[in-house]
């Protein structure tokens, strides 16, 4: 009942503007109907986030993994090797780290103190230790943290240069690699420092690698300028502290 008494008021409505000359086009019960459907669809759908936005710990540990892009890592190798510096300093870092072993020759019984408290001896002995020897962690993770892309392959050509280090040192006599017969001969300590480095290499690379994304992840503004020292300065050049001097000038 109700539904036709409205159906009427309705015809009715419409032949007294017929009447009087108006000419309607847009029904406005259905209208409203269409526009009440549709609203929800608009608002159902899920708002992305912002790109310079904070995610959380699981969030970011998920996002900073990266698939493996065997063909495109090996494209971009001559471009990173001589832009950037994520393979250079890794293996000059290795380079100096053999010739000071080599020069000091930690355990010979001759040494040169720094500063009364810290020996060369012992700084050879650590830069061996994190930069020569399989797995040079130092070197790889250093080449993996600064690596633009492809940190598994800086990881493999550090891990082969500290291999090559490391047999010099042996095969020339730098260090003890087999001083009795229990222990395996200097070759095989050689075949197994060429055969582990690049591998172990290109996992400790990644590693860092997956690091540096997850920070990135968590703090997003971490190395940007502050909003207060670019607010402080007017697009016309002249600062906020300049303006309130000159207005408790004008007031005095």
């Amino acid at each position: 009942m109700a539904r036709a008494k409205r159906t009427a008021r309705a015809e009715a409505r419409r032949r007294h503007r017929a009447d009087q000359g108006f000419v309607e086009t847009i029904e406005p019960e259905r209208s409203t109907e269409r526009s009440t459907q549709a609203a929800p669809a608009i608002t159902s759908r899920p708002t992305p986030a912002a790109p310079g936005a904070r995610r959380g710990i699981v969030a970011a540990f998920r996002d900073a993994f990266r698939p493996l892009d065997v063909r495109g890592d090996l494209q971009a190798l001559p471009t990173i090797a001589l832009r950037s510096k994520a393979l250079w300093i890794p293996i000059a870092l290795t380079l100096a780290s053999t010739a000071l072993f080599a020069a000091v020759r930690p355990g010979g019984g001759q040494d040169v103190s720094l500063f009364g408290f810290l020996s060369l001896s012992l700084i050879a002995s650590f830069l061996f230790t994190y930069f020569i020897v399989t797995p040079a962690i130092g070197a790889v993770f250093i080449a993996g943290f600064l690596a633009p892309r492809a940190s598994w392959l800086l990881g493999v050509i550090v891990g082969l240069v500290s291999a090559a280090c490391y047999s010099f040192l042996g095969l020339g006599g730098f260090i003890p690699l087999a001083p009795n017969a229990a222990q395996p001969r200097s070759e095989d300590v050689v075949i197994a420092a060429f055969a582990l480095s690049p591998v172990l290499g290109a996992l400790f690379a990644s590693t860092a690698a997956w690091y540096r994304r997850f920070l990135m992840l968590t703090n997003p503004n971490r190395g940007r300028p502050r909003q207060g020292a670019s607010s402080s300065r007017r697009p016309d050049g002249r600062s906020r502290a300049g303006n309130s001097g000159q207005k408790a000038g004008a007031r005095r």
